[in-house]
Order: structure tokens, then sequence, then C-alpha cells
């Protein structure tokens, strides 16, 4: 039986369509016995596809005896796959025809001048995509966007860019969720599957009409698209090897940015940004670059809040750990004479079976006993804090005043050097000037870590009306564990 195979990319005015080349295939044919193999909508880069596998699984069960093509380039644009086809042919002596270029795979030299036209095909190939890959990056140079959908909560818009039209972005009425998804994130302790959870109450849909997954919210959470690009955003991006477009004098924390790069089919979006390229874009950002870094520092570290944080029975559930084993407490019921009562037991004993101490403890009983302490702490919490950012804060601005100081002192010494000295001491202030950057960029990192940290003093009343969520997250905010055992309740603060 001969083969007739047929393959076709994009159906385009100037291409050849898949019927025009069987019919061509089909004058090489001096038998009624064949059968057609054609993909159409594939690419040649590769031998990925349906037909073509079908037609090897032919070739391999012996059915074939000869395959006959409209031209070489249908079956690979690949030397290796193209060679590794003909290889396949040769070991069963299958022969191969193309109807517009006619070659004998039965010499050498027929062979020798199959695969100097399969080299061109390919070269053909990634000539092309190099052009479309060198137009993509140079539009997103101009801050145009490089193609595909618009990131969620913006629309694509036809505008001019140095007189040449281009595509840029611009915000619909989703760009609302968007806030709202970094204002909910960036909370102390508020994990993806809290922000989902809010969204889905909220009726809040991706642009696909269906509810936000963590896959969603990462990507967006990430993406620089929406945030207010200054100097701490270049830091940030300068620091992963990403290769930047536009000078740090232009992050100016007006613009959002456009972040493109080739990445691993395998790896979630932006996960690994080095060698990508980052442009200030014409559209304005939306969130503040000091809420934006939080976010990336969270999302980085992986400090979504799991669920021994989230238990529904004490405030306390994740903190308390047994004085004897370490082990964490969970909470149980037993019924008492006043009704179900929730304890804390130690997983050490009942769990793990590694801890022998006697002890019980209710919830609360325990919970009681940190509240007191908690308001009392409170207040102490507030005044070292704000002690240690004083004291951090200062540090830092000691240090950009000794770099401005030593910029200014070399400035005024370019006026008596030579060429070559000034261009050692243009070095060395670029060096000051990146240093100072860094300075400035932790300040606002440090101001960011003390605000999300931070805790109101309350009293008992307070602490009687707040809501459940509001004393986790402040028990977490201050407690670094909860100690139990016979000799009572130590809590050891952060």
């Amino acid at each position: 039986m001969i083969a007739i195979y047929a393959r076709q990319s994009v159906d385009k005015k100037d291409s050849i369509s898949i019927e025009s080349q069987i019919e061509y295939a089909k004058r090489e044919i001096f038998s009624n016995q064949y059968k057609v193999y054609q993909d159409s909508g594939y690419s040649g880069k590769n031998t990925n596809r349906p037909a073509f596998a079908e037609m090897m699984q032919d070739i391999e069960a012996g059915r074939i005896e000869k395959v006959v093509v409209y031209r070489l380039d249908r079956i690979s644009r690949s030397i290796v796959d193209f060679a590794d086809f003909i290889n396949i042919l040769e070991e069963r002596d299958i022969s191969f025809v193309s109807a517009t270029e006619k070659f004998d795979t039965s010499t050498p030299m027929g062979r020798a001048m199959l695969y100097i036209v399969v080299v061109f095909a390919q070269l053909e190939r990634e000539t092309i995509a190099e052009r479309v890959r060198d137009n993509y990056y140079a539009r997103v140079r101009k801050g145009a966007w490089g193609g595909g959908p618009a990131a969620y909560g913006f629309d694509l818009v036809r505008t001019e860019i140095g007189g040449k039209k281009a595509t840029i972005c611009q915000p619909n009425e989703k760009i609302e969720v968007v806030k709202r998804i970094f204002d909910l994130y960036s909370r102390p302790y508020t994990s993806l599957s809290d922000v989902q959870k809010q969204l889905i109450a909220d009726g809040s849909l991706t642009s696909a009409g269906v509810n936000f997954d963590s896959t969603k919210l990462s990507s967006i959470l990430k993406n620089p698209a929406y945030v207010k690009a200054d100097i701490s955003v270049y830091n940030y991006y300068k620091a992963k090897g990403t290769i930047m477009a536009n000078d740090i004098e232009d992050f100016k924390g007006t613009y959002g940015c456009i972040l493109v790069g080739k990445r691993d089919a395998n790896e979630r979006k932006y996960s690994d940004v080095s060698n990508h390229l980052l442009a200030i874009g014409h559209h304005e950002g939306i969130i503040e670059s000091t809420t934006w870094l939080f976010c990336q520092q969270k999302l980085s570290k992986n400090r979504q809040i799991k669920n021994t944080f989230k238990g529904k029975h004490s405030w306390l559930t994740g903190l308390v750990k047994c004085g004897h084993c370490g082990y964490s407490f969970s909470v149980t019921f037993s019924h008492t004479k006043e009704g179900r009562t929730p304890y804390f037991v130690c997983s050490g004993k009942y769990l793990h079976k590694c801890c022998h101490a006697k002890q019980t403890h209710r919830v609360h009983d325990v919970e009681e006993q940190v509240q007191a302490i908690l308001i009392n702490e409170a207040e102490v919490y507030r005044l070292n804090r704000e002690k240690k950012e004083n004291a951090l804060l200062k540090h830092y601005q000691q240090e950009i005043l000794e770099i401005d100081g030593k910029i200014e002192n070399l400035i005024n010494t370019l006026e008596n050097v030579s060429n070559i000295s000034a261009e050692y001491i243009n070095r060395r202030i670029e060096i000051l000037h990146q240093e100072k950057q860094q300075l400035l960029y932790k300040s606002e990192e440090a101001i960011a870590g003390f605000h999300t940290a931070e805790v109101i003093p309350f009293t008992a009343k307070d602490w009687k009306n707040m809501a459940f969520s509001d004393k986790r997250d402040i028990a977490r905010s201050l407690i670094d564990k909860v100690i139990l055992s016979e000799n009572g309740i130590d809590v050891q603060f952060k």
C-alpha cells in the first residue's frame, strides 16, 4: 500500500491546500492501493501530529511500501526529525517520493540532496520565527502590548507610539476586582484560598466567566502590569536578572509594566524572570509598589496560611504546643456537666504515641489566660515595634546621607580632573547611586513589614466584641507559641 501524506499549518491564501497536495501526490501513484494521511493545523517544527503518528504505526506494521508527499517540508522542517524518518524508511526498504522535488533515496547523492533541502527549510522557519520574535520585543520596548490577550482588568486599544500604530492597555470595570485581590492578599495571614472564598462570595469571576482558583490569583498577583513602577520595583527585577528596557529614571511610580519572556511550559508564569524583558507601559499602575512588593515576598516564601491556623474551635489553633514533647495541641470535645466542652489534647500522645504526660486543658480556660496576657502585652509590643522601626529607619537614613555626601564630593571633584579620571569618578558615582537605590528599597520594605505587623492596643471589652478572625490574627501577630504543661501556661512572644 502507498501512503500519501499531506500537512497544512494554517489555511492562508498563499499556501497550498491539503486537497491540492493530495492531487499532486496521486500523480506519482501507479496503483489503486493507497491511503491518505492528513494533518490540518499542525506546524512542521516537529512530528507530533496524529495522522503522522498513524502513518508511522502502519509503517512499523509493514503495511506501507512507499510514502508520497507534495513537498519535503510536509514531513518536517527539522533536519533531525526528517533524517530519522528517512532512516526508518531505509531500514524497511520503503521508498520515498516528493511530487514536486524529484529525489531518488536509493542513491547517496539523492539522500544528500534531501538533507540539503531540509536544512534550508529549517533555516527558513527559524528566520521567520526570529523576525517575529524581534518585532515582538521591539513593540514591548516601546511600551506597547506585545501580543496575546490583555491582562485581567484591561482592554487592548489601538493608538500611535512614535508615529506607528501600536496596542496599549486600558483599564476596564474588572480592574476593581484586581484592587480587591491585592487588598485581600496584602493583609497579614491571608491565604490565596481566603481570597478565593471572598471573591466567590462577592460574585467576582474570571474573564472566562468562572470562579478564580489559586493559579489565576497567583498569576494576577505576580503581574507587574498593575504596579505603580518606581525605583524599588526596578531594583526588585534587576536583582532577579531581568533585562530592563528602561533606565532607572523612567521608574517614577506612575505607570505599570509589561513583562515578557520565554518560560518552561511546566512552570507557572513569572516563576523565573531571569532574562525576561521588563518595560514601562503606557497605562497607569493601580497598586502601590509597597503593597505589590509585599505580595511578591509573601508569594515567594509560600506564606499562605495552612489549615493548622484556621481552626474553627479556638483562635489559638496552631500556636499551642506541648511542654513535654513539643507536638501541637488539637481540639477535641468531651461531654461534661456544662455540656459539650472543647479541650486541648496533645497530638504527640494521642496521634504519635510518643508523649506520656498526663494533662488536660479546657480551651476556654487557656484562651481566657492568654487573652489577659495579650491585653497587657499589646501596648508593650506597640512601643517596642515603634522603637525598632525608628532605629532601623534612622540607620537607613544615615547610610543614605553618607552616600549622598560621597556623591556630592565626587561631583565637585569632576571640575578639576582629566578625562580618564572623570570616567573613573562617573563609574564610582553610578555604583554609589545603585547602593543608594538598594537602601531606599530596603527602607520601603521595612516600612511595609512594620505596617503589616501593626497591632493597636485593645481592652477586655474590645476583645469581647472582636470577630473570631481578628482574635486569631492578633494572636498570630504577637505570639510565637503557647506552651502547655502541668505547671500551667507559658506564652512566648515574637
